[in-house]
């Protein structure tokens, strides 16, 4: 199993280092909708946030949340169409090792990203919070990336090309956005919806980042909330290997 594992992640290496002009895009896209975002948010009335700090935070992780999981899912389809899936399935690959396999070879984006991200968010919103926090932090966005990658493979089952997948973007997105928790507290959203949020990884993402940076506390105190955050990971890495299949 490891051997086959480590060949799909290499092989996902030589891809990303040959198509540079994805790669550079992958990379710069998020550090432009970041500085968007400062901008927009020095248009508004400091009165309007009770924590700006904390908003900052929040939206870098929901930034980091959607860039990853659209990045997997452009890519898994594109892998489709070009009958790699095919190949790998031909030659006796396992689901679980090429899943493995597309997580850690793009496990490398999603780090690299995720630190240009949080030195950005850093250096433009002038963060007061100490090296644990901030080390802290980080842990839980780079898990958050993770799991929009297993999130991104499981639903690329349901587009079959990269037209197909532009409904999928706002039906993932925009719930995330108004169930998470991100705007509006998940006690406070109507019952008959409530539900929604439970299947959004950045409900849970939340319930660990937003008691961290109300209390300044490092993830240590908050290793429960956390570990709810990884065991949901794994439940949809393995929803993601079971429904990874190859296409006809």
């Amino acid at each position: 199993m490891i051997p086959d594992t480590l060949a799909v992640t290499a092989r996902i290496y030589r891809q990303l280092l040959g198509d540079r002009r994805f790669l550079a895009l992958a990379l710069s896209v998020p550090l432009i909708v970041i500085y968007l975002f400062k901008v927009f948010i020095q248009t508004l009335p400091v009165s309007l946030f009770t924590d700006p700090e904390q908003l900052d935070i929040l939206i870098t992780a929901f930034i980091v949340h959607f860039t990853s999981y659209v990045l997997c899912l452009i890519v898994i389809v594109r892998e489709r169409r070009e009958q790699t899936l095919e190949r790998m399935f031909v030659n006796n690959y396992g689901r679980s090792e090429i899943v493995l396999g597309y997580l850690l070879g793009y496990a490398g984006l999603a780090t690299v990203q995720a630190v240009l991200i949080m030195a950005e968010v850093d250096y433009f919103f002038k963060l007061s919070y100490g090296l644990d926090l901030m080390l802290s932090i980080f842990a839980v966005i780079w898990t958050l990336s993770m799991i929009s990658i297993a999130v991104g493979i499981m639903v690329s089952n349901l587009a079959r090309t990269e037209a197909q997948i532009f409904p999928f973007i706002p039906l993932f997105i925009l719930p995330t956005i108004f169930c998470s928790g991100l705007l509006i507290p998940v006690a406070g959203l109507p019952v008959g919806i409530r539900w929604i949020s439970y299947l959004m990884p950045l409900t849970y993402a939340l319930k660990v980042l937003k008691p961290m940076l109300e209390d300044l506390t490092g993830l240590q105190a908050y290793l429960r909330e956390f570990g709810v955050l990884i065991t949901y990971g794994l439940a949809l890495l393995g929803a993601s290997s079971l429904t990874l299949r190859q296409r006809e």
